[in-house]
């Protein structure tokens, strides 16, 4: 039986240029200003953008600055990077529903003055 390998798909470097477009940006500079920063066009780095390797590098630094920006001992830095991820995690309806419903329970037992470890309306309603 004869095994079928497939040749690995090059890696495509990125120039200087474009490595400090990816930091630029992914430090949350605009294109222009990327672009600057990198010593070229504002059109060049648009091309840059359509370009699959160049979103694969400026995604992993992305990364790496949420990552550094929610290992931060600063509680600014936290929250900044904490709200920047979510906004690009799509929502989950299920676990959002949930949250809601969590909530009115709480809101409901909170105004019939149940004590939060009372359990009988909350477990026939979540």
């Amino acid at each position: 039986m004869a095994v079928n390998y497939s040749k690995p798909i090059p890696q495509k470097f990125l120039s200087n240029r474009q490595i400090k477009a990816v930091i630029a940006l992914a430090e949350g500079m605009t294109q222009a200003d990327a672009a600057k920063f990198a010593g070229t066009s504002p059109q060049t780095v648009t091309a840059w953008m359509q370009d699959p390797a160049f979103h694969k590098h400026l995604r992993r630094k992305a990364l790496r600055v949420f990552t550094d920006g929610l290992d931060s001992p600063n509680p600014s830095q936290r929250m900044w990077a904490a709200k920047e991820v979510l906004a690009r995690i799509p929502a989950d309806p299920d676990e959002e529903a949930e949250a809601l419903n969590r909530s009115i329970c709480a809101d409901v037992m909170a105004t019939e003055g149940l004590p939060a470890s009372h359990s009988t309306w909350r477990d026939r309603h979540v």
